[in-house]
């Protein structure tokens, strides 16, 4: 005790060094999970193969593989089979997040539903363009073909 000041670690039983380092280290393991789960890409295809993709939050897809067989669908059903593919990417993405925080011993933080609408509103867009470049490039490669 200091002049008069009860030592309260003392009264307590507390050690504050042990606290301090203890909530370093849990910081510490904060930003490692945090990490990990920022490089996580959730992926999903179609049973064929035929169509595939990666998703993630901050680069929307980053990959996206289309076999020019899966051409040979209409642009809606092409389109309707990539958002599709993009829901299953999330889930796939949210069941890595929630693995990786078990893993470490923490609750993974929810996803954002307004962030994952807007995105997906975004991409749903860009697939819709993406499908009528398609089906304009197939009617080129078509006629073409016939001449």
């Amino acid at each position: 005790m200091t002049r008069g000041i009860p030592d309260v670690e003392a009264m307590l039983g507390l050690d504050m060094a042990a606290a301090v380092e203890g909530a370093r280290r849990m910081a510490e393991q904060a930003a490692t999970v945090q990490d990990r789960i920022a490089r996580l890409v959730g992926r999903a295809e179609t049973p064929d193969g035929r169509i595939r993709l990666a998703f993630s939050p901050e680069k929307g897809l980053p990959e996206l593989h289309i076999d020019p067989r899966a051409m040979r669908m209409g642009s809606e059903e092409l389109a309707e089979t990539i958002q599709r593919l993009v829901g299953e990417a999330l889930a796939d993405l949210v069941e890595q997040k929630q693995a990786t925080a078990a893993e470490e011993g923490v609750e993974a933080a929810a996803p954002d539903p307004e962030a994952i609408g807007k995105t997906l509103d975004g991409m749903s867009d860009v697939m819709r363009m993406a499908a009528r470049d398609a089906t304009a490039l197939i009617e080129q490669v078509r006629a073409r073909l016939e001449r």
